[in-house]
């Protein structure tokens, strides 16, 4: 790479910084400018679980976030532990039914150094009192915790901009291409040439690729949180993060499920809904999610509350956290609901590479997992920018080019889960 070429990257959330850091980290003589028409981490990253573990059943999932959380630790090392929090709190899969093949847990693709089973119920009521006492299975994941996203991109944020970033708030329009150059036009009547782009949109990777005449295969959905205070002490403040791994009915009484069974709108409420239900202490009081609307849906910047949302979650929660059935028909105030997009491809890779536009790049489709794997994302994004030969295994793997590999298909066609709560 010539030394004065000049790098757009689009889209200032975690992805976005994280390529900029490790760009400039390895080329302060680049000029790298972050366009982004909302303030750096504002849109998908703050509504981020702020989560890590480095087990996937995957291995190129494994050795990514891996390599990912290993990066964590070595900018904390450089800039001290209080630049941003990464604990390991604990990371607790758990099941009602000890023949739940959780993760294939066992020793599954040498699972067993990353994972501990836990099927004694009374090691499991000792250890977790506040799990209800038919639980027969808890996984937990060794190297896991939570992270704060917000500080880890100011960090990586701030010292990009002591190595150079430009900052550029605006909405991209269009993008012009002539020769090997690139002119970005935005809302502001502005525009700006540059020699490579970095699509790093989240949610709206497919707007900026629709400028370059392609796609990407990726579907987005709208997954919620809320996050309510906890005036009865019912999640201890070391619970670590608990996924229910089971499918379940929710226990109405026969008068709801009477009265929901005969409005059309509310019938949804008496289907089966999904495992991965999670619960996590926050200062605040228990941050909870449910992933359990799966409809694709076109992304935009302004998300609407679900009705009923926080009573479904907490129902679902009382089945395995039987204390919090107090709060079903009381919620504690204040409740605060928000939502942001899983954008994923359907085996749940990540897109990282070079596109089939010379010159254009991505890094995105990090549905669930964007915080804990976004400085390895960024540093191999970084790296193909930069023309790196040595490239980490999985590189391959999650390169935009893998769908016309016919190994990697077969791969991605076994597949058996794709490690998503």
């Amino acid at each position: 790479m010539s030394t004065n070429n000049t790098i757009a990257i689009c889209g200032a959330g975690i992805a976005g910084v994280a390529t900029a850091y490790f760009l400039l980290k390895e080329r302060k003589d680049c000029k790298v400018i972050l366009i982004d028409k909302n303030q750096p981490l504002s849109f998908t990253t703050s509504k981020s679980g702020e989560n890590f573990r480095d087990y996937w059943p995957e291995k190129n999932m494994r050795q990514f976030v891996g390599d990912s959380i290993q990066l964590m630790k070595e900018l904390r090392a450089e800039f001290g532990d209080d630049s941003f929090e990464m604990k390991n709190s604990g990371y607790n899969f758990i099941s009602h039914d000890a023949d739940n093949p959780i993760f294939g847990s066992g020793n599954k693709d040498g699972s067993a150094d990353y994972l501990e089973e836990i099927t004694s119920a009374q090691v499991i009521q000792n250890n977790f009192p506040y799990l209800d006492k038919k639980i027969e299975k808890v996984v937990k994941i060794k190297n896991a915790g939570k992270i704060d996203v917000y500080d880890l991109g100011n960090l990586l944020l701030r010292e990009a901009k002591k190595m150079g970033l430009v900052q550029v708030e605006g909405e991209i329009l269009n993008m012009e291409k002539k020769d090997s150059k690139f002119k970005v036009l935005l809302d502001s009547k502005k525009s700006i040439d540059v020699d490579k782009v970095v699509i790093a949109t989240g949610p709206f990777l497919n707007t900026i690729a629709k400028m370059f005449g392609f796609q990407f295969p990726i579907s987005n959905t709208l997954q919620r949180k809320f996050i309510i205070p906890d005036p009865n002490n019912i999640i201890p403040k070391n619970m670590p993060f608990t996924i229910y791994a089971d499918t379940q009915f929710l226990n109405w009484s026969t008068e709801e499920k009477e009265f929901f069974a005969s409005d059309k709108k509310y019938r949804w409420l008496l289907n089966k809904f999904p495992g991965g239900l999670h619960i996590k202490p926050e200062t605040e009081g228990i941050k909870l999610g449910w992933a359990f609307q799966t409809e694709k849906s076109s992304p935009t910047w302004e998300t609407q509350n679900f009705d009923f949302f926080p009573q479904v979650v907490l129902k679902g929660a009382s089945r395995f956290i039987p204390e919090l059935s107090r709060y079903e028909n009381n919620i504690p105030t204040p409740l605060i609901e928000y939502a942001g997009y899983y954008t994923r491809t359907n085996e749940n890779w990540p897109l990282i590479g070079n596109t089939e536009v010379d010159g254009v790049f991505v890094v995105g489709a990090l549905a669930g997992y964007g915080t804990m794997s976004a400085c390895a994302a960024g540093k191999l994004c970084a790296n193909y920018i930069l023309g790196e030969n040595e490239l980490p295994t999985y590189a391959t793997y999650f390169h935009p080019s893998r769908y016309e590999n016919e190994a990697i298909r077969k791969e991605m066609s076994l597949l058996d889960s794709d490690g998503q709560l």
